[in-house]
């Protein structure tokens, strides 16, 4: 059984992060840990209870009684990010959903800065982050972007393959042309295309212009990509281009979920 870690602060951005995650894995057991952060250990908590009784009701009047998944509550208090990394280690999580940042619900505290430190902090999972206003659309085509400068891990090329064929989906492949093209590299490259029996051909070579956000994302809507993946490397060159900046203005700017797969070394 999957088990799926959904930090929510009632907001409409979390459960509609929430609403995806369940309609995505619809016909996979799962049990979703959905985590509130309180402010202490007083009303709060109570509030919490409320909170997460609430929008566990919510998600049933709106996608049903799926008998596959198990809604597990949980209240947390501070340190916010220590408790979701420590939560999601210890229950050994394979996957956190959080939603996207939203201009007007700046106050909640899992948006912005603290959205991008669970990604550098969660380092045991993949993080699938869901753009707020988007309904719930079948994924037909899944880019993975990369400079093969590292290894893809095992791992995570299993991760990949596994979102592929829950979503009966396309991977396309796109390689980032930083004018290094060593062997290496190229090695790196044909081992990943080789895991999901494709051919050089089949990558798209993206030339890394200036503005590397709008390269992106019209690499993104030329293709029609329903979902876009990339590994969060915290100590490399390749931060440069999806480090911290990076994706944090993509997870502002996509309309499309965006699938943050961790450093992991074969």
């Amino acid at each position: 059984m999957l088990q799926i870690v959904v930090p929510t602060d009632f907001s409409n951005n979390s459960y509609n992060a929430f609403f995806y995650a369940a309609h995505l894995f619809k016909g996979r057991e799962c049990t979703f840990h959905l985590v509130n952060l309180c402010e202490d250990q007083g009303d709060s908590k109570i509030e919490s209870a409320q909170g997460l009784d609430a929008i566990c009701h919510r998600l049933v009047r709106d996608v049903g009684n799926n008998k596959k998944h198990k809604l597990k509550k949980i209240t947390l208090c501070p340190n916010v990010i220590e408790s979701v990394s420590d939560y999601v280690t210890g229950h050994k999580a394979d996957l956190m959903v959080i939603g996207n940042k939203a201009k007007e619900e700046m106050k909640h505290i899992l948006l912005g800065t603290n959205a991008m430190q669970l990604v550098r902090e969660v380092t045991v999972c993949p993080i699938l982050i869901v753009p707020l206003e988007i309904d719930f659309k079948k994924v037909e085509k899944m880019a993975f972007i990369s400079n093969y400068a590292n290894a893809i891990s095992e791992e995570n090329v299993k991760t990949l393959q596994f979102f592929r064929d829950l979503t009966h989906s396309v991977m396309v492949p796109m390689g980032i042309d930083d004018g290094k093209g060593d062997k290496m590299i190229l090695e790196h490259k044909n081992e990943f295309l080789k895991a999901f029996s494709l051919k050089s051909f089949n990558a798209v070579e993206l030339p890394v212009f200036g503005d590397k956000i709008k390269t992106i994302l019209e690499f993104v809507d030329l293709w029609g990509i329903d979902m876009l993946c990339m590994v969060y490397y915290p100590h490399h060159f390749f931060l440069e281009f999806i480090g911290k900046g990076i994706i944090k203005e993509l997870n502002t700017k996509l309309a499309i979920p965006f699938l943050i797969l961790p450093h992991r070394a074969n």
